[in-house]
């Protein structure tokens, strides 16, 4: 159950599209940030997919940054956002598709295609956001849609993104996000009747009437892609629509939106607003409410694809690991050659190695000490990533210098510092908590 937030660029404080999601699954489904080289596909080669069967793959599969939960059988699910050397970026939303019981509402369905596999199909494969929308149409149209009801994908780059809203048995709509919009997504469908835009900015399968009025359901033209296929109690619950409420307030005071204002409001729990709900000791979370930032939230991102003279090395990914409420964003650009260790790795029990168990353990420890500790650990990362956006722009600027090679190196030095200074901040941290909470319990 996610959240995300898609900039068209004419509100954009880059001047470029821009794609904010927080990812959250439960289950400790830790997290990872990947970097997957591209590669050429051998003869005959196919891609496996999790309900069974296979698609023929392409000849080249293209170089891509992705957060990964650490095992594809934990969920099942595997990649949960990324941005490819085309500067194509993805993430995806679930939603409830109408007509499907709550038994059957995660079924197999054989020879479908899973949320996660949308997700890495498109990073693989798509040059721009059109053309990763409507693969991902074209895919569940022939394939269809398995171990959800519903699920919504946005596919961004540069210039232009799209929403890909999809229901089973091959049925989905996909719409353009308008340049001066900013689009927000809980968890239920929001893509409406055919409007005043242009024909091109809107995609649907062909059979979408028809099968609805196979069923009975409301299917009178033009056709509300939500109202006839969202199921009504989803689309009407106060658990999406508080979201949609609050973030669509805030957007509207602000002009134009950029990475900070983003970590902004993927930290929102709704303070200043009637929605906001606090338990005894002051925390925001485990009440009643559902809130942008989780306790369940596994990681956050910020995608920025860019042009310029070397786009494969420029795209950028800032991450967050945990609930963005007690962690910070950490940049990766596509250009890198590795991962900092402690955010490439995840598994299913708690590892001091990794950057996800230890932002997971201050999460915790925060919430349970929440007056002593909240204030002073969002102020630390407040901080942490003011400091990291003038030598940012310094060493990306000398990168843009450089020689390729060079550039890549860099890229790779600034990114993996900066996540190492982020993990030893963080150890500093947990070890004032636990001083804090220690002191409390006496």
């Amino acid at each position: 159950m996610c959240t995300t937030l898609v900039v068209g660029r004419n509100r954009s404080a880059t001047g470029r599209v821009i794609l904010a999601h927080s990812e959250e699954l439960g289950r400790n489904s830790a997290h990872r940030v990947s970097l997957v080289e591209a590669r050429r596909t051998g003869p005959g080669e196919r891609y496996a997919l999790h309900s069974s069967g296979a698609l023929d793959q392409p000849p080249r599969l293209a170089r891509y940054l992705a957060t990964r939960i650490f095992d594809k059988r934990h969920y099942p699910g595997d990649h949960t956002g990324g941005i490819n050397e085309h500067g194509v970026a993805v993430a995806n939303n679930m939603a409830m598709m109408r007509g499907v019981p709550e038994a059957r509402l995660y079924d197999v369905v054989a020879g479908g295609v899973i949320w996660t596999e949308f997700l890495q199909l498109v990073l693989e494969r798509a040059r721009s956001a059109r053309e990763g929308a409507a693969l991902v149409g074209e895919l569940c149209g022939r394939h269809g849609l398995s171990c959800d009801s519903g699920t919504m994908i946005a596919v961004a780059d540069p210039d232009e993104a799209w929403w890909v809203e999809l229901a089973r048995d091959g049925q989905w709509a996909a719409r353009r996000v308008g340049d001066d919009e900013v689009s927000v997504r809980a968890n239920c469908y929001r893509i409406g009747a055919p409007g005043a835009a242009p024909p091109a900015s809107e995609m649907a399968a062909p059979t979408l009437a028809s099968y609805a009025a196979g069923r009975g359901w409301p299917a009178t033209p033009p056709l509300d892609f939500a109202a006839v296929f969202g199921d009504p109690a989803n689309q009407s619950d106060r658990y999406n629509l508080d979201r949609h409420e609050v973030l669509e307030g805030r957007l509207s005071a602000l002009g134009q939106v950029g990475v900070p204002e983003l970590t902004t409001l993927l930290r929102d729990v709704f303070e200043g607003t009637p929605f906001f709900q606090a338990r005894a000791d002051g925390s925001p979370f485990r009440t009643r409410v559902r809130t942008v930032a989780r306790m369940n939230t596994e990681a956050c991102t910020i995608f920025e694809p860019r042009r310029g003279p070397r786009p494969g090395l420029a795209h950028r990914m800032w991450c967050c690991l945990s609930t963005s409420l007690t962690g910070v964003f950490v940049p990766f650009h596509l250009g890198v050659t590795a991962i900092e260790p402690h955010y490439a790795a995840a598994g299913g029990r708690y590892d001091r190695g990794s950057a996800y168990w230890l932002f997971t353990e201050l999460a915790k420890l925060v919430d349970r000490h929440y007056p002593a500790c909240a204030g002073f650990v969002r102020d630390r990362w407040q901080a942490f990533e003011a400091a990291t956006v003038g030598p940012l722009a310094e060493v990306e600027d000398c990168a843009r210098r450089s020689k390729l090679t060079a550039a890549a190196e860099l890229l790779t030095a600034f990114d993996n510092r900066r996540a190492a200074e982020a993990v030893a901040a963080l150890e500093d941290l947990l070890a004032e908590v636990k001083t804090r909470a220690f002191y409390e319990d006496f």
